[in-house]
């Protein structure tokens, strides 16, 4: 593998992450504090990412950050997709429940 293959590979894995926490490019930027002109030159290979900026981005996207830098392996993919989707329900479980608990207390 080329540092240009690797490069790419990174920027796709950020991209390919972000877009299953159904997340705009503005919406990751702003979670994970960084320019949203910074995130689209990350995710398109142009450059490279700060370790400060890579633990930033995988805590927004609720990912290690060595998962940016894995191979594409179609099973290990799938596992991770699926547990990513997995937080993801969770989270969003979590808020429904949250949302009915506080309805419930303002209807008594």
């Amino acid at each position: 593998m080329t540092s240009e293959e690797f490069r790419l590979m990174v920027a796709g894995n950020i991209r390919r992450i972000r877009k299953i926490n159904n997340l705009t490019q503005m919406a990751l930027a702003e979670k994970a504090d960084i320019s949203v002109g910074y995130l689209c030159d990350l995710e398109s290979g142009n450059k490279w990412g700060t370790p400060e900026t890579i633990v930033k981005l995988a805590s927004s996207l609720n990912v290690e950050p060595g998962q940016f830098f894995e191979r594409d392996n179609q099973k290990t993919d799938n596992a991770n997709d699926l547990l990513m989707l997995g937080n993801i329900l969770k989270k969003g479980i979590d808020e429904t429940i949250e949302n009915f608990v506080e309805n419930y207390k303002n209807i008594n």
